[in-house]
């Protein structure tokens, strides 16, 4: 176990975050897994966004007391999973994965790459602060200094963060460590140590037929930033293309720095199919 790397320990590091402006939207709720889990399950089922919404309000299918709270719960949901987020599958498609699937915890390393993709800041320190720390300690202790002190040196690229009360910021501290712990990557509180956590093969080949859908040939697949965010090294990923290959998904093969891929379905649909048909 280690503490963390300094903000200035990280730059030159594995990372594209180009400049977006960060924004305190994420803090509004959060991960919100188990309504993003109730939300999709139910535009699976029903086909509508639209009647997703009405649902929301007449039949309480969220069963929360405040509408205003709902309206919150639906604008972010949409934002993150209804927009187009290339690479990451469309909506459509994670919906049929989120009902095909029985884990939770799939459902959730999947949903975590669009939170990741809607929301920069979070990308940022999901993969500048938490990432680096991990592929040079292992584990880490993400204490609440360590957290103010990057995301202070951020400020100097990103100089709306000056603007932010410090209300603000605490709050989202406490958003993104509650993030964390519900995406298996921080310890229960009141602990701060982070961990890397397992990728589950089902999820990883969301994304791998994902990026062939998007035309990306092997060598881009294995360069994506989406394993950036699981923090999986290169070895890693071949252990991934691995497993999916014992599963019979894919085959892989690895001649030192040259490895072929070779999806055993023609799209991200068709392998849905196959996993609908055996039932996972």
């Amino acid at each position: 176990m280690h503490l963390a790397l300094t903000w200035d320990d990280v730059q030159g590091y594995v990372g594209d975050f180009g400049m977006n402006v960060y924004n305190t939207t994420f803090k509004h709720v959060g991960a919100a897994y188990d309504e993003t889990l109730v939300l999709l399950e139910e535009y699976y089922k029903r086909g509508s966004w639209s009647e997703v919404v009405r649902a929301s309000y007449e039949e309480n299918i969220l069963k929360k007391r405040s509408s205003k709270w709902i309206e919150m719960l639906l604008r972010n949901v949409k934002r993150r999973y209804f927009k187009d987020h290339p690479p990451l599958p469309r909506v459509e498609l994670l919906s049929r994965f989120v009902h095909v699937v029985n884990s939770n915890q799939i459902r959730i390393q999947a949903f975590y790459q669009y939170i990741c993709e809607a929301h920069p800041l979070v990308d940022r320190l999901v993969v500048g602060l938490v990432g680096n720390n991990l592929l040079r300690y292992g584990s880490f202790r993400l204490t609440k200094n360590v957290f103010r002190e990057f995301l202070s040196k951020e400020a100097e690229i990103h100089p709306e963060l000056k603007n932010w009360a410090e209300y603000t910021k605490e709050k989202w501290r406490r958003d993104f460590y509650a993030f964390l712990r519900s995406s298996g990557l921080m310890e229960k509180h009141p602990s701060v140590l982070v961990k890397k956590f397992v990728i589950k093969p089902e999820t990883f080949a969301f994304f791998i037929y994902g990026l062939i859908d998007e035309g990306f040939s092997p060598s881009e697949i294995f360069r994506s930033r989406l394993w950036k965010r699981y923090y999986l090294t290169e070895g890693e990923i071949e252990e991934k293309l691995s497993e999916c290959q014992v599963r019979g998904w894919l085959n892989f093969r690895s001649m030192g720095r040259i490895f072929e891929l070779n999806p055993k379905f023609n799209s991200l649909e068709e392998w849905l199919g196959f996993l609908e048909y055996r039932k996972i």
